[in-house]
């Protein structure tokens, strides 16, 4: 094993070593109108869509809805700010591949001078009528890659505001103006760019671009609209998802260009900014107006990669390496729980794959409303929703579902940040049992890193919680109970890790293999070829097939006691033989912790429990105080309702009114609306429909 290591070592030397420049001749900067594409040479000043210097700008047709699933007006425009956000965040734009010639030209390094700022709206001036902007200019550090190329270098571009485009070859500041084409998003399945007419004779030089990416489709504001700076906590953020850096800075955006990056963001007093990179900001004690936030990420990362947040925060040095950032009016509801652990934590998971090499997290406790997604977000930032620091009255209080998705989103530093992959493809698959039928289900390497990431998480968390595998155990089968409910034909992948675990001789054989996986990942993109192939390798005795392992259920060879917990009540509540009293108590859930109770609220239940028996196991739950819980009120209700008790309707109806962006809302709309029977009910439901908004929010358990 140790042979094949150093193996891959020196291949992964080689292929680093490939990279050389290539020097050619310099001629005079100025461009001419023979210098423009073909394609889209104009006379200076002839077209209405050129600027004052002649650049051209594509125009942006309406956008025909002839096939668009959300039955859009034929008057709606395709780069509308609410439309395209919504499309971002229910992932149809998800992957747009880069339109960027890396082959010719490539990003080597980044620096971003951004503002985040008032401007007013059309209307005036008037102090309670200013809206957030962000703008300024990003420096693009590129080398020439082929020689003899003498097209525009093209970069990816989305909906951006380009103002000016300067270029030095000489590495000092001073930059001349050069022209450019923006070509903007004409449809959508279409990548939208921006030609730079540099010179092809150049070996490197500097692009300096100007603009403004206020209507950016990545960025979230305060109530998801260009508000005043009115509120604690944040009031921006960049939510990058793959292929959509484009929509705020112009870059190629691609998982193949990866570089070090230089942020410098001026926001007025007294906010701050966060980045995906290690502040290095001079901290003074001026109350300016303004304040420089700069950060570094020496290590080369990705445009997805790079966040943004700003807001008004209180900051919690958790320990030298970690901070918390909270809404200052969260301090009493944060503070003291689960976080103070957090380097505790992240030694665990250092430990398992290996050193953090991100040197500084920051932990942003985010409102609901800013549409928190659970995904792997860019080094040095996770944000957790303010709906898990949510206390109740109820006795089951423990942090086991809390900690699994601190270490989830702290594992995403590991198999998503360091190791990165392209977005998730969609593949149809035909129900065996229903030929007619067809599912989308994601496959692809971007899968992969979330399963790898939840299966480290269940046993970090296993580790920290009381150091046996009993409770990683539980959470794989409870996760392996979840994917029977569904009709996916795919194994989650972090079951297929968990079953990898038990053919090559346990997590400690895995953990290794996964430190493998980071060290000879981090140069290029992760891919299902170089993993099975090299699981494969690393142990050819062992009959790994990756269809088998692929396919749904997990047989766990040794008892659970916290499935025997589980067991011991629900066979209360539903004895065997039916003749017997169903018996149900509170005593029997307050020595159980919150993750076995959501399994047992959720799905643990039989679907033959009678109505009298559901009602009992409400009754005790409202004593209990867990039906006021908002994180374990939806499991129940959609339990309860499926079995058919109609009296707890108008508590989900009311749950849905006052935690719209909470877990299982939808859920519960959609079930409400199906059973709908009359139409009173059905007048309630079209109420409800009218307050919806549109959100991306998803469950954090």
């Amino acid at each position: 094993m140790s042979r094949i290591c150093v193996l891959l070592l020196c291949l992964a030397v080689l292929c680093s070593a490939q990279k050389k420049k290539n020097k050619g001749k310099k001629k005079n900067n100025a461009v001419t109108d023979e210098d423009t594409p073909a394609e889209v040479r104009f006379e200076e000043d002839s077209s209405p869509d050129s600027d004052e210097e002649g650049n051209f700008r594509a125009e942006l047709p309406k956008w025909s809805v002839a096939e668009d699933r959300e039955k859009l007006t034929e008057t709606e425009d395709l780069l509308s700010t609410e439309y395209m956000r919504d499309r971002v965040d229910r992932g149809v734009l998800e992957g747009f591949p880069s339109a960027a010639n890396i082959d010719s030209y490539k990003t080597t390094r980044l620096f971003l001078d951004l503002e985040v700022g008032m401007k007013s709206d059309e209307t005036g001036v008037d102090e309670d009528n200013r809206f957030l902007r962000l703008g300024g200019h990003v420096d693009i550090y590129y080398e020439k890659q082929d020689r003899s190329a003498e097209e525009p270098m093209i970069l990816d571009s989305w909906g951006l505001e380009i103002k000016q485009v300067r270029v030095s070859y000489d590495g000092s500041e001073s930059f001349s103006v050069i022209k450019y084409v923006d070509h903007n998003l004409n449809q959508v399945n279409a990548s939208a760019r921006l030609e730079l007419n540099v010179d092809s004779n150049e070996d490197e030089g500097i692009l300096r671009i100007e603009y403004s990416a206020t209507n950016s489709t990545s960025l979230r504001y305060s109530a998801l609209e260009y508000t005043p700076f009115s509120e604690d906590g944040p009031a921006l953020a960049v939510l990058n998802r793959p292929g959509m850096a484009r929509t705020w800075l112009p870059c190629q955006d691609t998982l193949r260009v990866k570089t070090p990056v230089e942020m410098k963001i001026s926001v007025p007093h007294p906010y701050m900014a966060l980045t995906s990179g290690i502040d290095v900001s001079k901290r003074t004690e001026s109350l300016s107006d303004d304040f420089h936030y700069e950060s570094f990420q020496p290590m080369p990362v990705a445009a997805e990669q790079l966040t943004l947040i700003v807001g008004r925060f209180e900051r919690w040095e958790v320990s030298e390496r970690i901070s918390v950032w909270m809404e200052t009016n969260r301090r009493e509801q944060i503070r003291g729980g689960f976080l103070s652990e957090a380097d505790s934590i992240l030694k665990i998971c250092e430990s398992m794959v290996g050193p953090f090499v991100w040197e500084h997290l920051n932990i942003v406790v985010v409102p609901d409303k800013l549409g928190y997604k659970g995904e792997m977000l860019g080094p040095n930032t996770i944000y957790l929703p303010v709906s898990m620091f949510q206390s109740s009255s109820s006795p089951i209080e423990d942090d086991s579902l809390r900690v699994q998705e601190l270490t989830r989103q702290m594992m995403y530093s590991w198999f998503g940040n360091l190791v990165t992959a392209p977005a998730l493809r969609i593949s149809r698959i035909e129900d065996p049992d229903r030929p007619s039928v067809h599912r989308e289900v994601n496959i692809g390497e971007r899968n992969m890193l979330r399963g790898i990431a939840d299966y480290l998480s269940f046993h970090a968390t296993a580790q920290f919680m009381d150091n046996d595998r009993h409770l990683a155990d539980f959470f794989f089968k409870r996760s392996n109970e979840e994917e029977d409910v569904s009709s996916e034909k795919i194994a989650d992948f972090s079951i297929v890790m968990r079953k990898l675990e038990d053919l090559v001789g346990g997590k400690e054989t895995i953990t290794k293999f996964l430190r493998i996986i980071v060290l000879f990942s981090v140069a290029d993109d992760f891919s299902s070829e170089q993993f099975w192939n090299l699981l494969q390798t690393l142990f050819p005795d062992n009959e790994i097939d990756e269809q088998a392992l692929s396919r749904p259920g997990l047989v766990l060879r040794n008892r659970n006691r916290y499935f025997d917990e589980c067991s011991v009540v629900l066979l209360a509540w539903d004895p065997l033989p039916v003749e017997e009293e169903p018996v149900v108590k509170a005593g029997q859930l307050k020595e159980l912790n919150y993750a076995q109770v959501a399994y047992m609220l959720e799905s643990g239940v039989s679907d033959r429990l009678p109505i009298a028996t559901v009602k009992k196991i409400t009754s005790v739950l409202k004593k209990m105080g867990i039906y006021q819980d908002p994180n374990m009120f939806y499991r129940w209700a959609l339990t309860a309702i499926k079995l058919g008790d109609r009296s707890i309707e108008d508590d989900a109806r009311d749950y849905i009114e006052t935690n719209m962006r909470n877990p299982g809302a939808r859920a519960l709309f959609s079930l409400l609306s199906e059973r709908a029977e009359d139409g009173a009910d059905r007048k309630k439901l079209k109420n409800i429909q009218k307050m919806f908004e549109e959100e991306s929010y998803v469950p954090w358990n």
